[in-house]
Formats: structure tokens, sequence, C-alpha cells
């Protein structure tokens, strides 16, 4: 264990203990006999070994562990937030508990919100707003939101990060990644899930929900794409107020989404809000790359039967080129019914290890598309087909990427959203033009070209920078510098072709796999990576074969065929 995990795990000594407590206590000894043995943690071992509530018995060890992060507080709650969007690491029916997972906390102490905008701003509250309500309007796991006035009247809310609540994530997150690769080192069960990932894109998203600067961001660059769609209402936020913990944004006003009677109240016809709600989603996914990532009904406000008002972005996605890339892939695979394209994009996707069983994954993917998609579009259960989709990726020990999960929970949630209002519409319907849109621009000569005049240029950097990155190495090879030194008595060569034979192998046996699976790059559906390593192979089969003792070459066999024999 290095010295710097040894000090965070001495530290943080005592949370250690209070984790191990609450995870033995709820039935998870393994987990919490894993952080009894951390050096230096300050407790005995016989926190990791105490008898499980006998209560919690019968409680499934989903609605056990949602149980045990509730009480760990607030870091650890969104923590099985982020793992409830994760039923291909989890499983689907611990995904299930935990996204039932709620972190609301009581608001703080009255004069502590004024106090942090104080310090943030470097001004008086009263110098800042006309009038400021000192009891929030709601209060969340991070922070608590007040009604205020500017100077001039404008009414806006007031964002402001609990008192105490960055120190307390900072000092979770940094226990949290030590713990990671404790156990990541530790556990090649828990290794082949990669924890250290997975907490370090769990530190990602709760420093910047902790920064109130990255919602500001986010909500000037979602209402710079939509300024040419006023029918959509982002809240204008107010920079020269705004700063970490603190955010001041209009406040918008509207009928709130309880059910269908409450859509037609504002003067909407059902489906006519779920068809624009899911286009505006669907354009923030494929036209700007950046979207909401919470539409449930309390983040939507209907101020008439004309616009539609989205609250909260806290919470956001983001689809980078490479991924944007790979999710128009997935969705062309599936629209297309091509089992083998989509078994490759999964395997792309999820960097597949190399033990991955080809076949069987393509016998189940094809089996959930024959399920999934053998009826009409209008009958599609996105729902159903993701969460077996999850089913497929846990059984086969395949992570598939946070940020794509994310998106599956958005749509589903839209979809959630026609159900919740009683629309007829369908979401697998609105996505249907975006497919298309998408082949469209894949088949485009220019888009081709491009591709192309890409592929040019990466094979052009790797066969320029070829000789650079080889010239130190065979130099070293020619001065004696590299090499493996094997002083071995062979004077009959059998060791060198011992070697040579299990090279050979090697070689045949990676090709198979590298060809099997199309590893890029590629000429036409073959993969270059495994020619080349079948070649190798093969060369170095050949060459055993002529070294055997009495080994003659078809050149001499065909001699001896065709000499006369004498008589």
């Amino acid at each position: 264990m290095s010295d710097d995990l040894a000090g965070v795990l001495f530290r943080h000594r005592d949370r250690i203990h209070e984790i191990a407590g609450v995870f033995a206590r709820y039935g998870f000894a393994e987990l919490a006999a894993h952080a009894a043995d951390v050096p230096d943690a300050g407790f005995a071992s016989a926190v990791a070994t105490r008898a499980a509530d006998p209560r919690l018995a019968a409680v499934s060890a989903g609605e056990r562990l949602r149980g045990a992060l509730t009480e760990l507080g607030t870091t650890w709650i969104k923590f099985g937030q982020m793992l409830s969007l994760r039923p291909d690491l989890v499983g689907p029916d611990v995904a299930t508990e935990l996204a039932q997972l709620q972190a609301d906390v009581p608001a703080d102490p009255p004069g502590s919100a004024e106090a942090t905008i104080e310090a943030d701003l470097g001004k008086p509250v009263a110098e800042a707003f006309d009038s400021f309500e000192p009891e929030p309007m709601a209060s969340a796991s991070v922070a608590q939101a007040h009604r205020a006035k500017l100077v001039g009247g404008t009414e806006v809310v007031v964002k402001v990060v609990h008192s105490g609540a960055r120190g307390k994530v900072f000092d979770d997150l940094e226990l949290m990644r030590a713990l990671a690769g404790f156990l990541e080192d530790r556990d090649e069960e828990l290794a082949a899930y990669s924890p250290r990932v997975l907490v370090e894109e769990f530190d990602a998203m709760m420093r910047a929900a902790v920064d109130l600067r990255q919602e500001l961001a986010n909500l000037q660059q979602v209402s710079g794409n939509f300024a040419g769609e006023p029918d959509v209402i982002i809240p204008e936020p107010f920079p020269d107020l705004c700063a970490a913990s603190v955010l001041t944004m209009s406040l918008l006003s509207g009928q709130k989404v309880t059910g269908r009677d409450s859509v037609t109240a504002a003067g909407w016809d059902v489906d006519a809000l779920v068809r624009r709600a899911s286009n505006i989603y669907l354009e923030m996914v494929f036209r700007d790359g950046l979207y909401h990532a919470d539409p449930h009904p309390g983040n939507f406000l209907l101020p008439d039967g004309e616009h539609i008002a989205i609250l909260d972005f806290g919470d956001v996605g983001r689809l980078t080129g490479p991924r944007k890339t790979q999710l128009e892939s997935l969705l062309i695979a599936v629209g297309s019914r091509d089992v083998e394209e989509l078994t490759d994009v999964v395997l792309d996707i999820t960097h597949a290890p190399a033990d991955t069983d080809v076949d069987r994954l393509n016998g189940q993917i094809a089996a959930w598309l024959n399920r999934y998609l053998g009826g009409s579009v209008s009958s599609f259960d996105l729902a159903g087909a993701i969460n077996a989709g999850m089913q497929i990726m846990h059984t086969n020990r395949l992570n598939f990427p946070a940020d794509l999960a994310l998106l599956c929970r958005v749509l589903v949630r839209l979809q959630g959203l026609g159900g919740a209002v009683g629309a007829s519409v369908s979401l697998t319907e609105l996505l249907q033009p975006y497919i298309e849109q998408i082949v469209r621009e894949r088949v485009n000569p220019a888009a081709l070209a491009r591709h192309a005049v890409r592929t040019l240029r990466s094979w052009n950097r790797l066969v320029s920078g070829a000789p650079a990155v080889l010239r130190p190495l065979m130099q070293q090879l020619k001065d004696g510098e590299v090499g493996v030194d094997f002083k071995v008595h062979d004077a009959d060569g059998i060791t060198d072709r011992l070697i040579d034979g299990v090279l050979a192998g090697a070689s045949i046996l990676a090709s198979a796999q590298l060809i099997s699976r199309r590893t890029g790059p590629r000429i036409g559906n073959v993969s270059l990576p495994g020619a080349i390593a079948l070649a190798a192979g093969a060369l170095t089969w050949r060459r055993l074969l002529v070294q055997r003792p009495g080994h003659r070459s078809s050149l001499s066999r065909l001699r001896q065929l065709v000499r006369p024999s004498p008589t």
C-alpha cells in the first residue's frame, strides 16, 4: 500500500469504522471485512463480523443496500443514484431499488444561507437583493432554494449550497477513491468492474454538483442552443449574482405537470405536449450534445398552451464526438436488426475483455432483437428493452459507459412522462426521423469523403511516426541493450524450436481472437492486426517445419517424384 493511500485511510479511520459497521449491520459482511482489513484503519476486524440485523434477513439485497447508503448520507446516496443507472454492473433488480433513493435533507439553520451568500458574493444580502426570503422554498441534497427580488422588482430564485456540504463531499470523495483503489487491487472479482473508473466518474459528477458555476455554464449554453425556439423557456441566470456556492436565476411560473388534467388545464393537448417535449430532448442529444438529464414531471412547467419551461440544469449529460458516433452506430444497428453489427458495436463500446464469449453474446443479442423488435415500432417496450439489454451486459461482465447509461435513463423517463399524462404518442416513433437522418449523413458522399480523409490521416500518422518510434528500439537492439538473455546449453536447438513453437501457437490463437472480433483497423471485414498475427504465426510455423530433421522442401519432393527410378 502506498504512503499516500495509507495516509488517506488513516485520516478517515473513524469514517471507515462507521462505513464498515453500517455495511455489516445491513448484511454485507464481505464488504465490511475488506474494510476491516485496511491497514492502520484504527479498528478491529470484529467490526466486519458483526452480526447483521435479524430484521433485515428477509429483505432483498437491493433494499438493504438502499438502506445502508441512505444511512451513510448525501455523498453515498448520490453514489447509489449513479449506480441505479448501471444495471450492467449491479444488476436490474438492485438498480431498480437504488433508483428510489431520495437525497432530500433538512434546510440549514436560519442565517446560514445569508452567510454563504455574503461570503461568496462579497457583499451583504441587502445590497445584492431588494428582498430575500430567509425560509427556503425547497431543500435538496446539495443546496436549498430561496425566493428573492432584484433591485427593480425582478423575481428570482437563489440557490445556495448547504453550509459545510462541499467539505463533507470532498472528504467522502477522497475516501471513496482510496477505498476503490484498495478493493480493486485486493479483489479480482471487484476489479472486473473497474471501481477506480466508477469512482472517478462519480467524483467529477459530485464536484460539478457542489460548484454552482457549472450549472450557470449549463444554463447559458442551453439558452444559446434554443435561442431560435421561443416556445422553450430556460431560467435566465444573473452572472453578477452567481459564485461557486450561489446561483441566481429567474423565477419561472406555470402549471405543474401532475397528470393529464394538469396538461389540459394549461391549454395543451397531451399528445402535442409529449411530442414537443420529446423533440426538445432529442434535439439536445443529437443536435447539441448537451442535454437535461432529469426529465421527470416536476422539472416541467407549462406557462400556457404554447410554451414549455424546463427547470434544474444541475444534472446534465454530454455526448462527445467519438461517443456520439458510437451512439449513432448503436441506433443504426438496432434499427437495421443487424445482429453481427450490433455485437461489434457493443464490443467496441464496452471495451470487452479478451475472454468475452462472442458467440454467446451474439446469440443473446439475436434473442433480444427478436423479442423487442419483432413487433411494430409503436408497441416497442423501450424500458423493457433497455433493462434486458443491461442484463445482457451484466451477464457478460461488460461495462456499459456511464454517459450512455445516463442517456438510457433519460429516454426511459421521457417514455414515462408520456405514460404519466396518458399520451398515445410513442417515443420510438419520434426517434425514427433522427435515425433516418443519421443514416443519410453516414452515406452522404461528403461525409464518406471526410471519413476517408480522417482514415488516411490516421494511417499516415501511424506510418510516418513508426520510424521515430522504432528507431530508438532498433538502435538499442543493435547495441545489445535490449533483449532477453537465456543462458541455456542448447546445442541441438531444441529450446529455440520450443520457444518458436510457443510463439507460433500464441500468434495463431491471437489472430483468431482479433479476426473473429473484427478488431480494427480493418480492410473490408478483415482485421489487419489479426492478419499480421496470422502471417507471423504461419511464417514461424513454416520455419519450424523446415528445421525438422529429414524435412524436404516441396521442390525436392517434386524432383523425387519425377526422377526416373533406378533400374
